[in-house]
């Protein structure tokens, strides 16, 4: 069995790994990230009651999510080779991924099934099949990737196919010389650049896509939601630590990464990013992360490594599994309806009141996580995520590294 990574974390939830070092920005900007796909959700609520104070929000806010997943994308890659450890097998790593995703999406999906059923709503029985297996993105139908129940976690079927062959992936990446790892990364680049243009160039012009109708819908679901092509950002991920990992990285800390992701971000308000040109915000992100690494290992302090980012980091993937439906009910909630299924009466607001129901809305989906989160997620890892025999000797380990401190 070929050796793979562990995926343990430090007391704080950061990744803890690779060099010994501790990584609390990377786990803090996954608030950002999580925040960021929030706000676009926020656009299907129609909040605004001024048309034009709606129109300005959609174009600030509709690519931070999609910066957002992208950026969740390469992190993965980066954080299960960061946590590399010699000795762990793909069982191994298989199973703690397995404790890690499954739990809050079954959990979270029977509580969707159970609200929408009053509602007498038709269920697209095989998209909620799908939905529940997570391989809706891999189907080229629209019917099915968004007849799932649970709408964001089309993304989790890359998390899937990334965990399935990431034993495989870290084998055949940590065989590439260091000083061809950057020549490697760029290649990725490339890659989901020539995405876009064979969808824009050979799939058909229809039918239009129902989120996106001035493209075609096998374009649309090629460039932005097949497993394959979203799996890029995963692989670069996976070159980028090994970069910073084997000391090729060209020494760009938190401060100027961050700056750069913020300026291609405004430069590309206007750009269609959801269409599938995802090439746009992988370049910043991919240099955004390592650097944020980068940063920690020097012991700087960023606006995102304190305790506070990173407990709510620690909380983001109970958000990301809950918060649509959060946003759906407690909107609906307010005309005394029912929101699961996203079809109610939308109740607007002034413009600056939307500014206090959005910070609402925000802090409930963090309760609800919270809530997810220590029910749920971190029972289930605790309990099952490694074998007692795992635990007995994770036990033993930690005994003796005391004695050797308290010597």
């Amino acid at each position: 069995m070929t050796a793979v990574p562990t995926t343990a974390t430090d007391g704080r939830g950061a990744p803890a790994g690779g060099p010994g070092e501790r990584l609390p920005s990377l786990t803090g900007m996954r608030v950002l990230a999580g925040f960021g796909v929030f706000s676009t959700h926020i656009i299907a609520l129609g909040l605004f009651a001024d048309p034009m104070a709606m129109m300005s929000y959609i174009h600030y806010a509709a690519n931070s999510g999609v910066f957002g997943v992208g950026f969740f994308f390469v992190l993965t890659g980066f954080v299960v080779t960061w946590t590399a450890a010699t000795g762990d097998t793909a069982g191994k790593f298989w199973r703690r991924r397995f404790f890690k995703l499954i739990p809050n999406h079954i959990v979270v999906y029977l509580i969707i099934l159970a609200l929408w059923l009053p509602t007498e709503v038709p269920i697209n029985t095989l998209a909620a099949i799908a939905g529940f297996f997570l391989v809706t993105a891999w189907s080229p139908s629209q019917d099915v990737l968004f007849g799932n129940l649970n709408g964001p976690m089309w993304s989790a079927n890359i998390d899937v196919l990334a965990y399935a062959i990431f034993p495989l992936l870290y084998f055949l990446i940590k065989k590439i010389r260091p000083n061809r790892l950057w020549a490697w990364a760029v290649a990725m680049v490339a890659l989901a650049a020539l995405v876009p243009l064979v969808a824009h160039n050979f799939l058909p012009g229809g039918p239009p896509s129902l989120t996106a109708p001035d493209i075609s819908w096998p374009q649309h679901w090629f460039g932005f939601y097949f497993p394959l092509t979203r799996a890029i950002e995963f692989v670069l991920g996976i070159l980028m630590a090994r970069i910073l990992l084997t000391g090729r990285w060209i020494g760009i800390t938190a401060l100027p990464a961050a700056l750069l992701t913020a300026g291609v971000y405004l430069a590309t308000l206007d750009v269609p990013i959801f269409h599938g040109y995802t090439v746009i915000p992988l370049v910043p992100i991919a240099i955004l992360i390592p650097a944020m690494a980068y940063s920690d290992m020097l012991g700087h302090r960023t606006l995102v490594n304190s305790r506070f980012m990173v407990w709510l980091g620690d909380r983001m993937y109970a958000f990301f599994v809950t918060h649509i439906t959060v946003l759906f009910m407690a909107h609906a909630a307010l005309n005394g309806e029912n929101g699961v299924v996203g079809m109610y009466t939308q109740k607007q607001f002034g413009t600056g009141t939307v500014v206090l129901v959005v910070a609402a809305l925000y802090v409930l989906c963090v309760l609800v996580a919270q809530l997810l989160f220590v029910t749920v997620e971190r029972p289930a890892m605790r309990r099952w995520s490694r074998s007692r025999k795992d635990r007995a000797e994770a036990r033993v380990q930690r005994e003796r590294q005391q004695a050797v401190l308290q010597s």
